[in-house]
């Protein structure tokens, strides 16, 4: 402990009067160990009267005034309190500003009560309201998060109920909207704990339900939309709530609904949108699906099979989605129509597998395959070479029979053009193809190797592998499969293929595998120009 410390600590522990001033004259320290350990001493002495002085210094960067207010939690709060009651303005914004920049949501209760209860002058009111509201609107995002402290939000929660109710029990149409406002703001969060506070809306009072009717129909603020959504999931919502949701017309209002509605979708939620049928801002349909974006819609295509319509109706709803939509609502009703038989639906898929969504075509090729459609895995093949990786992926997983393995499997059974033929589209869904054929051609069973070759040739794909071929050609058990080798490596650039074909030219011990290395050198102008000249 250094002097300073220790001077202050004497003076302290002897109650010397001087102590007070040194120990204020040390909180403008320029070290932070000084200031420290004079903020403590000083609070321990004088309490609430040095708290309202370091109220006054605070600076959201002052880590010693922020250390020492976590050091004394409680007596913080007692000092805010009476900070924000008391009459002297510039305390009470400077403790509005430590309450919401350091999240003492604990004193949002007392703030409604000193509003409530205290006669304060009309600047006194608006100052006092706007610091409630800009800590409600921090001490919802913690609510949302609800990370941690569950217990401290449930008394806080329990505290600013008790306050809520006795503003509006009595609630005139003059009265301020503060207290309104709080309450919509935090309704979804009270529902199941503070059922005399939620009963409210049910209340026969003209005046209470016209300014919130008010509020519902006119408001354009995020909470507004989430309360309608969070009477919508519950179960017998106040009457005001399904008129209002049922006339709204502002985007806003009903993209935040539409993107709400996901599945499963509530008995709740669905039985309420069942009782505000017809919903008006559903049509005209067309023009309202220019106005929401592509998430929206999603959750219109969820929200029209929850509506209660007929199938005639859905389906025309949903193929107008589809044709009209954007991106993921188009995928959206897609999807929703498979669950009708029909060749209308059928021919939508078939249709579908050729769109310029990649997405909307690998969905609708996957639902085609689910389906008795004649020809349906000729439809699929026909996009085996697709630009768009997520088609051929999709068409992997759908034709798993169309994989190197299986190919051999069936290879006696086809005709050469085939063979040929659904090689190529073997080639493409199997994306172990190169190394499958690598390896059967370095250790692969002299039949499977013949296949083998000709999958080489079917394919084109001398090059990547080239040097498997050459080691065919060099060990070849039959002269036939040497031949095959030979007459592939024609295509052959590297210069480990020209000097396989001039070995076996001189060596193999068959006069037709020469042959054909022969003529394959003959077809590599340039390396058999070469040969003739050295005379290799």
């Amino acid at each position: 402990m250094n002097s300073i410390n220790v001077t202050i600590q004497i003076l302290t522990q002897s109650k010397n009067k001087s102590a007070i001033p040194l120990l204020e004259k040390a909180l403008d320290s320029s070290s932070k160990e000084v200031r420290k350990f004079a903020g403590n001493q000083l609070i321990n002495i004088t309490g609430v009267k040095c708290i309202q002085k370091l109220i006054n210094k605070f600076e959201p960067t002052d880590e010693v005034i922020i250390y020492l207010f976590s050091n004394h939690y409680d007596k913080v709060l007692s000092a805010l309190r009476m900070a924000i009651a008391g009459k002297d303005p510039y305390l009470a914004r400077n403790a509005f500003r430590v309450v919401y920049t350091q999240r003492y949501f604990e004193i949002l209760p007392s703030m409604l009560a000193t509003f409530l209860d205290q006669d304060k002058t009309e600047e006194e009111n608006i100052v006092l309201s706007e610091g409630i509201l800009k800590l409600l609107e921090k001490y919802v995002q913690a609510l949302e998060e609800r990370k941690n402290r569950r217990r401290l939000h449930d008394v806080i929660l329990s505290d600013i109920a008790a306050v809520l109710l006795r503003g509006l029990k009595n609630f005139h149409r003059n009265d301020p909207d503060l207290f309104l406002i709080v309450f919509l703001q935090l309704y979804v969060f009270m529902t199941d704990k503070h059922s005399a506070l939620t009963k409210l809306l049910y209340s026969p009072s003209p005046a209470f339900l016209g300014i919130v009717h008010h509020f519902l129909s006119f408001k354009h603020e995020p909470y507004i939309f989430r309360f309608v959504f969070h009477c919508f999931n519950n179960p017998n919502p106040p009457a005001m709530v399904l008129k209002v949701f049922s006339k709204r017309f502002d985007i806003p209002f009903i993209v935040y609904f539409l993107k709400n509605v996901i599945e499963p979708v509530s008995a709740h939620l669905k039985a309420n949108i069942n009782a505000v049928q017809p919903i008006e801002w559903l049509n005209p349909f067309r023009g309202f699906l220019e106005q929401i974006d592509e998430q929206a819609q999603v959750g219109l295509a969820i929200l029209l099979q929850n509506m209660g319509l007929s199938d005639s109706e859905l389906q025309l709803k949903l193929f107008d989605l589809f044709h009209h939509g954007k991106g993921k609502g188009r995928l959206k009703a897609l999807t929703a129509l498979t669950q009708f038989s029909g060749d209308q639906i059928d021919q939508l898929l078939w249709d579908a597998g050729s769109d310029s969504d990649p997405n909307i075509q690998a969905e609708a090729l996957a639902l085609l395959s689910k389906r008795d459609i004649p020809n349906a895995n000729f439809r699929i093949l026909q996009f085996a070479n697709s630009p768009h990786e997520i088609v051929r992926e999709t068409i992997k997983k759908l034709l798993p029979n169309f994989r190197l393995s299986r190919f051999f499997e069936m290879f006696d059974q086809l005709t050469e053009d085939q063979r040929r033929s659904m090689f190529n589209v073997v080639k493409v869904l199997d994306s172990q193809i190169i190394s499958e054929l690598s390896q059967i051609l370095s250790i692969g069973e002299p039949r499977d190797k013949a296949k083998a070759l000709l999958c080489v040739d079917y394919g084109d794909m001398v090059i990547p592998l080239e040097d498997s071929i050459c080691g065919v050609l060099a060990k070849g058990e039959l002269p036939a499969i040497r031949i095959k080798a030979a007459e592939l490596l024609a295509m052959g650039q590297r210069e480990l293929s020209r000097s396989t074909l001039v070995q076996s030219l001189h060596r193999d011990s068959d006069p037709t595998v020469r042959t054909a290395a022969k003529n394959s050198l003959e077809k590599r102008p340039a390396q058999w120009e070469q040969l003739q000249k050295t005379g290799h």
